[in-house]
């Protein structure tokens, strides 16, 4: 596997909204503070991620000084009326309950639907590979699911994938030409970055 290619992807570090069980999606919130993260085996010369803080934070948290690439195309899906609300907020709208059941096509008020997240991000996943040879990538939630579900060795749903805050998951492939044709990654490892805690 010497020329294995290898793509790490770690979701942010949590925030109060976090916590608190709100949908944040753009909202530009920092991670809380005194976190705890483990020492990371990982080596990079460059990392790239979202352009929220809270992904900027978690990047300098984990890699000190190692210079950072933002791309607002690894954000979170923007929730619109709905960021900062929570499910008890919502459960009474109609429109809240119809996306709950179709949450690909639908799309929050002022808002965006999972798919055209989805779009947005493989775009800067694919731009990712031009730019690096291992990309590390800061981002979210969203985002991760929807990588795992299209390109790790184990089939899942997007929702049946586990992401905390603060996990890293690292996917290889075999080569270059594998990654960019859409190929399942050939085997992939998760590691929880977060000491004292898994959110």
């Amino acid at each position: 596997m010497d020329n294995a290619i290898v793509v790490t992807l770690i979701r942010h570090l949590p925030t109060q909204a976090n916590r608190d069980k709100k949908y944040i999606g753009w909202t530009d919130e920092s991670i809380l503070a005194g976190l705890k993260t483990k020492k990371i085996a990982c080596e990079t010369n460059e990392i790239i991620g979202s352009d929220l803080i809270r992904c900027k934070q978690t990047a300098a948290q984990l890699f000190s000084g190692v210079p950072y690439t933002d791309n607002a195309n690894f954000r979170e899906c923007s929730f619109g009326d709905w960021e900062n609300k929570t499910y008890n907020d919502l459960k009474e709208e109609a429109s809240y309950r119809k996306w709950l059941d179709n949450p690909l096509q639908l799309a929050p008020p002022n808002g965006e639907s999972m798919q055209t997240m989805e779009n947005r991000v493989l775009q800067a996943f694919l731009e990712a590979f031009e730019k690096l040879e291992e990309p590390v990538i800061i981002t979210h939630g969203g985002p991760i699911r929807f990588l795992l579900t299209k390109f790790a060795s184990v089939e899942k749903n997007f929702w049946d994938w586990e992401v905390p805050h603060g996990s890293m998951f690292t996917m290889y492939w075999a080569d270059k030409k594998a990654v960019l044709e859409g190929t399942r990654c050939t085997s992939f490892s998760v590691e929880h970055l977060m000491e004292n805690e898994r959110m």
